[in-house]
């Protein structure tokens, strides 16, 4: 009963009122009450519908664990200077790759047409 109280219409207009939390059901990001106090609603949806990337489970598939583990590494490796974000971000590239078996995609998003390709 919370968890439908929490997520229901009524409770999500009235934290996207008060508060500048995203509501999660896509008719609230139109709404024009809303859109009055929180103009940046239309580019938030927009990067929800086409770029947001969750979670990598269904490219580890099995593997996830061990993906999981990687990017901890390497965010545990900034956060405690042992590594510069840009050394982390290519080490942890080239271990996933390696992990997956999967083709590059460079940090401003480009294919890297010279990786190896999934079979």
């Amino acid at each position: 009963m919370l968890v439908r109280f929490l997520s229901g219409r009524d409770e999500q207009v009235t934290r996207c009122r008060n508060t500048t939390d995203a509501p999660t059901i896509s008719q609230l990001y139109n709404e024009p009450d809303l859109l009055a106090t929180n103009p940046q609603f239309p580019h938030v949806l927009e990067v929800f519908r086409k770029g947001i990337v969750l979670r990598p489970t269904r490219a580890a598939g099995k593997m996830y664990p061990e993906v999981s583990r990687a990017y901890w590494d390497a965010v545990h490796a900034v956060l405690t200077r042992k590594k510069s974000a840009k050394q982390a971000a290519d080490e942890l590239q080239v271990e996933l790759q390696q992990m997956l078996k999967i083709a590059a995609v460079a940090a401003n998003g480009e294919f890297d047409k010279t990786a190896p390709q999934k079979r």
